[in-house]
């Protein structure tokens, strides 16, 4: 954390309804295993699943090859999801999943206990037209991150967005989701896998960054405060502490010192001879004297 930055922000946070949503990424990851993707969108097969869905080789790196050779990884930063579809809720397949995407093997002698490595990200961490591997765009894997499972199987992610925003403007977005289902889809003829999206919500937290101090230097800020300074010396204040020689006062012809009081006649405030004795004379009468 950027302690002094925060010292120069505050953030505020609100909750905001939004209409579409972008779906979170995975890289489905085996060992000289292919499959077929179909993308299926309110009941309604994606004809560029295959642009959606891209493979990489990562034979020639040492950190994966142990594990497998190559990934088919799913990203896209365009909304998938909408609060409101044409399409009703009967009308989709697959447990009425708004989003999903099946696999299944392109070669029919792979066996269905084959093992794959899934993992799911966030698509924002990454270009749509990147150039996908484990060197150049290390966001597609994580080793800490990535979960071991059998290829045919079904796995139901919720999910929902957050967005925080910058002083600049620009904007950073983040995942939450959280699996709901994981189950075996081995008894589909042919066996099939599945990985479904379903927004947890369509309300969005959206954090915004506010600037606790003015933009301008403090060298601006001198400059603005001595012209304001000498705006009040001409139009209100002047010379002199009772002589105010300012427009405000030669506009309106009103000047304080025409309106100064005099002060009494000193001579009436001196004290009398009666006054005096009256102090020193005060409790006489309350004296006591000792008698010897």
């Amino acid at each position: 954390m950027d302690i002094s930055r925060s010292k120069n922000v505050h953030t505020t946070t609100t909750i905001e309804n939004v209409e579409e949503l972008v779906p979170p990424a995975f890289s489905l990851c085996s060992n000289d295993i292919d499959f077929i993707f179909n993308c299926n969108a309110y009941g309604e097969d994606l004809a560029n699943c295959k642009n959606l869905v891209r493979t990489v080789d990562v034979s020639n790196d040492a950190t994966y090859n142990s594990w497998f050779t190559k990934c088919d990884v799913f990203q896209t930063t365009k909304p998938m999801l909408f609060s409101s579809s044409k399409r009703q809720l009967k009308d989709w397949s697959s447990h009425h999943s708004p989003f999903f995407i099946k696999y299944l093997f392109r070669n029919e002698s792979s066996s269905p206990s084959s093992k794959i490595s899934f993992m799911l990200w966030n698509p924002y961490d990454l270009l749509n037209d990147a150039v996908l591997s484990t060197e150049a765009t290390p966001q597609i894997l994580n080793p800490y991150r990535i979960i071991n499972m059998d290829a045919m199987r079904e796995r139901v992610y919720s999910f929902y967005w957050r967005k925080y925003i910058f002083l600049n403007g620009t904007e950073k977005f983040n995942l939450d989701f959280q699996l709901e289902l994981d189950a075996s889809t081995i008894t589909f003829t042919p066996p099939i896998g599945l990985v479904h999206f379903k927004p947890a919500s369509f309300s969005m937290e959206i954090t915004r960054e506010h600037s606790c101090f003015p933009t301008f230097s403090v060298f601006t800020m001198l400059i603005v405060l001595l012209a304001v300074f000498n705006i009040y010396w001409g139009l209100f204040s002047g010379k002199g502490k009772y002589k105010t020689w300012g427009l405000a006062h030669v506009f309106t012809s009103y000047y304080p010192q025409q309106h100064i009081l005099p002060m009494e006649d000193t001579q009436a405030l001196k004290p009398t001879a009666d006054d005096v004795l009256r102090v020193y004379l005060h409790g006489l009468d309350k004296a006591e004297f000792e008698k010897r």
